[in-house]
């Protein structure tokens, strides 16, 4: 049997957190556009996360600002969250717990699966 890639799992839970709270909001056409862009949103993230991932390995990284990515996600996320909280957006406000917890969750998820160094063959995507 195949073997799921990681990054499909973690899509598939945060859409199903997502989708779970905008029934509970109400069901409404303005939650599951909050719940499309959210969940676009979460995958931009782990996107990101794997490039600084990959970057860390590298002695010398190809992206001299690389290590500011989590800085500024962290940062825009807890600004979102004050912003949603006024607005009582309460499907957005979920995201950004996603989205806050994901850096936390990667680097447990590192410590017992170490991300490949470089080699020869790059087209290797990691998990």
């Amino acid at each position: 049997m195949p073997r799921i890639p990681t990054w499909i799992i973690e899509s598939a839970v945060a859409l199903a957190v997502l989708s779970v709270v905008a029934v509970a909001c109400g069901n409404r056409p303005i939650e599951w556009i909050g719940v499309g862009a959210v969940w676009l949103s979460f995958m931009h993230g782990q996107v990101s996360d794997r490039l600084v991932e990959r970057q860390a390995t590298l002695a010398t990284p190809d992206v001299h600002c690389w290590r500011w990515a989590r800085v500024y996600f962290a940062g825009k996320e807890l600004l979102w969250v004050a912003y949603f909280v006024a607005h009582h957006s309460y499907s957005a406000i979920v995201g950004c717990a996603l989205f806050l917890a994901y850096p936390a969750w990667r680097s447990t998820y590192r410590k017992r699966n170490p991300c490949p160094r470089p080699s020869a063959r790059a087209d290797q995507s990691p998990s």
